[in-house]
């Protein structure tokens, strides 16, 4: 089965690491020749050992269908039942951007517009009252901690390996994503109503507003 990766900035982040890892194993290359002890070289040495080695796992992290399990990958594999997933939100994909916080992250078509990045959340269950808050990837981890199993950036191929390995759990799908993709999701999941669209309307008003 095809692998996606979890990260969708890996390029930049792999470069960072990268070149910090070697400003340390720098240091202590110069550590040998100019400083009398061991204890600068090991601690320069180890950092930059692990600066370039570690984060590699977390950035380039990877998930895909397993049969009828969901499998991801960090530092060790970890195998996921379908029928434990209740429900899976498809939000804005965000990410870390040093000196500017988290982010929304966009790519541009070949017609020069620009999109969102999908993000797909799995949560074990959601009773769907707070899908207000869930407009990134980052406010559904927060919001829905205590029931998240894991995200990544959604990609549409993993998306119709979900539907046609037997995902029968709730799919939510940001009024924004929608907007964007709507026509791919339903060609996945159907318009027979498993899709539900959410907005940034918090539930309490729309109820509200349904029975004025």
């Amino acid at each position: 089965m095809k692998k996606y990766y979890r990260n969708f900035r890996r390029k930049g982040n792999t470069v960072f690491f990268l070149v910090l890892g070697g400003i340390f194993l720098a240091l202590g290359v110069l550590a040998v020749f100019f400083m009398d002890g061991i204890v600068w070289e090991i601690v320069c040495f180890a950092a930059g050992a692990l600066l370039v080695s570690l984060p590699m796992f977390a950035v380039h992290a990877t998930y895909r269908i397993d049969g009828n399990k969901l499998r991801t990958r960090v530092f060790f594999p970890k195998k996921i039942p379908l029928d434990a997933v209740g429900a899976v939100i498809v939000t804005t994909y965000d990410s870390y951007r040093r000196w500017k916080g988290f982010q929304p992250e966009t790519f541009r078509s070949s017609s020069g517009t620009d999109y969102d990045v999908p993000s797909v959340t799995f949560l074990k269950e959601c009773d769907g009252e707070e899908l207000d808050l869930c407009n990134t990837r980052t406010y559904t981890r927060l919001t829905y901690k205590k029931q998240l199993v894991f995200d990544a950036a959604a990609d549409f191929d993993f998306l119709r390996e979900l539907a046609d390995a037997g995902y029968a759990g709730k799919v939510y799908v940001s009024e924004r994503i929608y907007g964007m993709y709507g026509e791919a999701i339903d060609n996945i999941f159907g318009k027979d109503g498993r899709v539900t669209v959410f907005s940034r309307l918090p539930k309490k008003l729309e109820k509200l507003g349904r029975n004025i």
